[in-house]
């Protein structure tokens, strides 16, 4: 699905009404303080179930509009849209009938936003894979961490219980979480707390990419009129397909050298297979695991060579798998904008 959206947008309106404040940066010249820029802050604007977005003049006749359209259309973002032009063509038209945001569209602004003729400069994609429950799902997420490199990348790095792999690139990111987690945290509302959209996003595995301005200009990806319906999910199984993926990463021979003996033969036995928390004391396995993780070694995700890690579905088992569609229920609750 289309999980959030910055763009530019041609639209007739009243620069007066979409301001929030305004950003003034001075500077000094020649012992002269002269304006470096001076940019309306974001107003931002409630939709559907309180879901926000923000939305600023950017020049006389253009705004800019950041957030998740979806949510904005449907309350919540568990499940939406993958088709870019037809998300936008409804999302605006719910947005201009909100009067007092001052938008007065011509019928060439309206024929811009159905056939895509404007810009994004962020985009973030997404794709769900069902599992079983949400603890399967973070033991998924936390095998992936150990198991897996992205191209260009490297390992993924871990805030919270969400993997992130560039998380801090410019250009584009990649990241795992657990869809029935983030929920738990930020609730739903009242009205969408319902048991079949809890019980979904609790075996949800959510694999999200985010494209910036910088990957999208260089791709010529910020044009959304190439936008086809299925482009955006092909985008974002190209960067998972770039995802490296081994039942097992091992020190090399330097560094297993200088290793502790016994801490050999614990990594040793971990490269086995066997879960060392069951079989060392506490407080030992605990001081090895620290020392293990100095290397990227975490023995706490237990090795699939000789013994599949409990609780752990095959990392290729679930991404060869067809992402989870929109259930028909869904449609039948009113749950889907379109």
């Amino acid at each position: 699905m289309i999980d959030w959206v910055t763009g530019k947008f041609w639209i007739t309106h009243n620069p007066d009404v979409l301001r929030s404040g305004q950003s003034i940066r001075t500077k000094i010249v020649d012992g002269v303080e002269r304006i470096e820029y001076d940019i309306a802050n974001r107003l931002s604007v409630k939709g559907s179930h309180d879901a926000s977005i923000t939305i600023r003049s950017h020049t006389d006749n253009t705004v800019e509009i950041s957030g998740n359209p979806a949510k904005f259309l449907q309350g919540h973002n568990v499940f939406g849209s993958d088709d870019l032009i037809l998300l936008m063509r409804k999302f605006f038209y719910n947005l201009t009938q909100i009067t007092d945001l001052g938008l007065d569209p011509t019928f060439d602004d309206f024929k811009a936003v159905h056939d895509g003729d404007y810009l994004i400069t962020r985009i973030d994609i997404n794709a769900t894979w069902l599992l079983n429950n949400k603890d399967e799902v973070l033991a998924w997420i936390r095998s992936a961490g150990d198991k897996t490199l992205l191209a260009r990348r490297g390992r993924g790095v871990f805030s919270g219980d969400t993997l992130y792999y560039g998380k801090n690139s410019r250009r584009w990111s990649l990241k795992m979480y657990s869809k029935g987690h983030e929920i738990q945290k930020r609730k739903l509302s009242k009205e969408l707390d319902i048991p079949e959209l809890k019980d979904f996003a609790e075996k949800a595995l959510r694999i999200e990419l985010t494209l910036r301005s910088l990957e999208l200009k260089e791709r010529g990806l910020h044009f959304v009129q190439r936008w086809t319906p299925d482009f955006a999910i092909m985008l974002l199984m190209e960067a998972i397909g770039k995802l490296e993926m081994s039942n097992n990463f091992s020190l090399n021979d330097d560094k297993l050298a200088l290793l502790k003996p016994r801490l050999r033969l614990a990594y040793k036995a971990w490269l086995r297979g066997d879960d060392l928390r069951q079989d060392l004391p506490k407080k030992t396995y605990y001081r090895y695991r620290a020392e293990l993780l100095k290397y990227d070694i975490d023995i706490a995700n237990v090795q699939n060579i000789d013994k599949p890690a409990s609780k752990v579905i095959p990392l290729l088992t679930v991404l060869q798998a067809q992402p989870a569609e929109i259930p028909s229920w869904a449609y039948d609750l009113n749950l889907i904008a379109c």
